[in-house]
């Protein structure tokens, strides 16, 4: 298939630089598998800090979706970035964004809250190029206790990517399942939308989510 031949030296730096940016921290990659009625994703998204002590960390995002049916369908999102935490959750942050578009250096904030079981990010990013774009990405996770074994899981990720010529794709990513030995599964629905006018494509399955590495 093209897109593996094409994008795989792409896809090989992203796991050189995730494990450049764990290894120093030594901690697992969350990856997630979703197979919907229309298309499927496979998503890994984290940040971490080089050290406990450091406010310097590494922020890392790959969203690959394939189409069941036409490979022209197929569609990934690359971002790398350095952060430096200012102030107590605000971050900024500088790097590198990859889209079938190619390379485009990109900047912004990110404010992060994580607890025991709430996770929040809410990063605002401009994509420096001559006619610039803007994307907005917000994470909000929740996992309660169920009993001492399972937990209920929820996420909602969603990305907003937008020009001066206004949308340019939207999508809002819903799980619910629960969660046993660390290992995430249940339902899942992708709502996206295309274009400056869009209308709602959905796609409707289900998800596994595990700890890599």
């Amino acid at each position: 298939m093209r897109f593996k031949i094409k994008h795989g030296r792409v896809f090989a730096l992203a796991v050189v630089m995730c494990y450049a940016g764990f290894s120093l921290d030594a901690q697992p990659i969350p990856v997630e598998l979703m197979m919907g009625n229309k298309y499927g994703t496979v998503n890994l998204s984290f940040s971490r800090n080089f050290s406990q002590t450091s406010r310097l960390g590494f922020f890392h995002m790959n969203t690959v979706q394939f189409d069941y049916k036409d490979e022209a369908n197929n569609s990934f999102i690359l971002q790398d970035l350095i952060y430096v935490e200012t102030f107590k959750n605000l971050r900024v942050a500088g790097g590198v964004a990859y889209s079938k578009g190619g390379f485009n250096p990109t900047a912004g904030i990110q404010y992060v809250y994580s607890g025991k079981n709430f996770l929040f990010l809410c990063a605002p990013m401009v994509n420096i190029e001559s006619e610039p774009s803007y994307d907005i990405m917000t994470i909000i996770q929740f996992k309660p206790d169920i009993n001492e074994k399972m937990k209920l899981y929820t996420r909602i990720q969603a990305l907003n990517l937008f020009d001066a010529g206004g949308n340019i794709k939207s999508y809002q990513w819903l799980r619910l399942g629960l969660e046993l030995k660390g290992l995430q599964f249940g339902l899942a629905a992708n709502l996206d939308e295309y274009g400056p006018d869009p209308s709602v494509e959905a796609s409707f399955g289900l998800f596994v989510r595990k700890e890599i590495f």
